[in-house]
């Protein structure tokens, strides 16, 4: 498993092997349905008395938690204890929980109501957290012991190191199950029909160092094993596992997945309570035998994502970097879109876009390819999460490297840096003569933020101004003619509005709370494609630093005017050392009463 070339699990250092059995839905007629369910989520925590001395997993290190043969509570056998840390039920180490449409009940050791869990059956194991220090692993499970409260407390004498608690949720679907009747019956694949054989199995592929550090560095506290406090397992994170390492074809040729005649193994169904026996858990031997078919172990295959600046690719292309992206509103890379799992790599999509006649190349979750001549301002570089593998590297190059292409929401973009490049691709040219690649320009420090606006409730109300070549120069200059404004703004690319003060409606719009009925600030300038101007229902807003306030003087004694500045109670004052308050304030009236108290500020 260490030597793979992927895992499946969210950390890509971790080509453990973590197993539960498969849950059916048996069907009157005596066929099986397998359950869907959502894969595994595991847990490493550290708890008790001893928790800060945890070792990591050994090499090689092999486990099973549960007794596959259980169809009934054991309440006699116990975990070891003492008087300080008393001993527990070891079958406590199965839960159920039952998410139902309201408030769910209490978890059992046991499968219960599972038609009425609308919203999953969450099967739960935790697994041995002693180790003799000596056996990697016994057919028996004896080189390992349970904590005395299972996942809390202490070890037995003679199983002398703590290991994390590993505690393993599966959460299947049962509500997904088409026709079920009053007749049906879930079973999970040993044959169980109680869920008191549920069990599970570890074995142990880490990368040593990551799992070394991750112990010792994150273990304790106990986060309840949350990647967001652990930066050593961040470093190989990704949201993209299940692309990145999809289902392999089996090596078994007997199906487990879809609507089945029997059971895998011809296993029968056991009710319990006396324990089920191995010849029920078995196929007989006049039964048919699946064919094996034996696979070349696969290689690593090393994953190539260049830095910024790196030439890589076709000739003349320059990676610069990932950028955020998203699939609302304008994108990073907007003037083209091609999709295509199979046929996706880097080299691809740079041809891709090279023969539409555009400069900028990006590829995303996996699959996509998007052109462009400017990158969106919006767009900001240096993000980590590009980590998901180019869908044509894995399908057409199974031996050699990988490719990345992007990922959620997050796109790898290259520069096609050659000065001779022009449109004559062998694609029909929509873009026109290729223009050069121009970097995003910044927003400045005046500007205020993307606010909304809409014709039932202007942000600005003073003048207006529409055209083709509208840019933020453009703008400002004009809402500086004659007396001037406070305030100015662009939106929907070719407008500009003027005001001196905002419209009782304004609301800052940021990504996570912007109202539905408006867009962001995500349209470029017409006449400036490095800049942004609004959105749809949505303005871009800048403070005129130069504005002076009709009437206001340009100095009053030393006190030279410094504009119109932004001010807020809630947020923090611009001039926080006094203040007074007057119904008949001037502008003489304060500067006198802040020289007296010797402040170099008045406002």
């Amino acid at each position: 498993m260490v030597n793979s070339a992927c895992t499946s699990c969210e950390i890509g250092a971790d080509k453990s092997a973590y197993w539960t059995p498969l849950l059916y839905y048996k069907y009157p007629n005596g066929s099986f349905f397998e359950v869907p369910h959502g894969g595994s989520v595991a847990y490493y925590l550290g708890r008790g008395p001893n928790a800060q001395n945890s070792i990591p997993f050994p090499p090689g290190f092999k486990i099973l938690s549960g007794n596959k043969a259980a169809r009934s509570y054991d309440n006699k056998t116990l975990t070891w204890g003492n008087a300080t840390y008393p001993g527990r039920p070891i079958a406590d180490r199965v839960t159920f929980v039952c998410l139902t449409a309201g408030v769910s009940p209490p978890e059992q050791p046991f499968m219960y109501n599972v038609s009425t869990c609308i919203n999953g059956m969450r099967g739960q194991i935790a697994f041995q957290a002693c180790w003799n220090g000596i056996d990697l692993y016994k057919a028996d499970n004896s080189h390992v012991a349970y904590l005395s409260g299972i996942d809390n407390g202490v070890c037995p004498p003679q199983y002398p190191y703590q290991l994390p608690i590993l505690f393993l949720e599966t959460n299947y679907a049962p509500s997904q199950v088409p026709d079920q009747t009053p007749d049906g019956i879930f079973t999970f694949s040993q044959g169980d029909t109680t869920g008191f054989g549920f069990h599970g199995d570890f074995l142990n592929g880490w990368d040593m160092d990551v799992q070394t550090a991750a112990v010792a560095n994150c273990l304790i506290p106990d986060n309840f094993g949350q990647i967001s406090y652990c930066p050593v397992l961040q470093t190989s994170q990704t949201n993209g596992y299940a692309y990145n390492c999809p289902e392999q074809a089996p090596q078994i040729g007997e199906r487990v997945h879809g609507l089945l005649d029997r059971l895998p193994g011809c296993v029968q169904l056991t009710n319990g309570p006396e324990a089920a026996t191995a010849a029920q858990m078995e196929c007989n031997a006049s039964a048919p035998q699946p064919v094996i078919t034996q696979t070349a172990d696969s290689l690593p295959r090393p994953t190539v994502q260049p830095t910024p600046g790196q030439a890589y690719g076709l000739p003349s292309q320059q990676y610069l970097g990932c950028f955020n992206d998203s699939s609302l509103g304008i994108r990073t890379l907007n003037a083209a879109l091609y999709v295509n799992y199979t046929a996706m790599t880097v080299e691809f999509c740079q041809a891709y876009c090279m023969a539409l006649g555009y400069r900028l190349s990006g590829v995303e979750y996996t699959q996509e390819c998007h052109c462009d001549n400017l990158i969106n301002p919006t767009a900001v570089g240096g993000n980590t999460a590009c980590n998901w593998n180019c869908g044509g590297t894995m399908t057409n190059n199974p031996s050699g490297t990988q490719e990345v292409c992007g990922g959620l929401q997050v796109i790898n973009v290259y520069n096609n840096t050659d000065p001779n490049f022009n449109a004559n691709g062998s694609l029909a040219n929509t873009a026109g003569n290729a223009q050069p690649y121009t970097p995003a320009a910044g927003f400045g420090a005046n500007y205020l933020g993307c606010y909304t606006d809409n014709t039932g409730g202007r942000t600005l109300t003073g003048k207006v101004l529409t055209q083709n070549n509208m840019s933020l120069e453009i703008c400002a200059a004009f809402c500086s003619q004659g007396v001037g404004y406070q305030y100015y703004g662009a939106e929907y690319a070719t407008q500009c509005y003027c005001g001196n003060v905002l419209g009782s409606g304004a609301t800052l719009l940021t990504a996570n709370t912007s109202p539905s009925n408006f867009s962001v600030c995500n349209y470029r300038c017409q006449g400036s494609g490095s800049e942004i101007c609004g959105g749809s229902g949505a303005l871009s807003l800048y403070n005129n630093t130069a504005f002076i306030a009709p009437g206001a003087k340009p100095s009053i004694g030393k006190y030279a005017t410094q504009g119109c500045l932004t001010d807020t109670n809630t947020a923090g004052r611009s001039l926080q050392g006094a203040s007074m308050v007057s119904a008949s304030m001037t502008n003489e009236m304060c500067v006198k009463f802040c020289l007296g108290k010797q402040y170099h500020y008045a406002g």
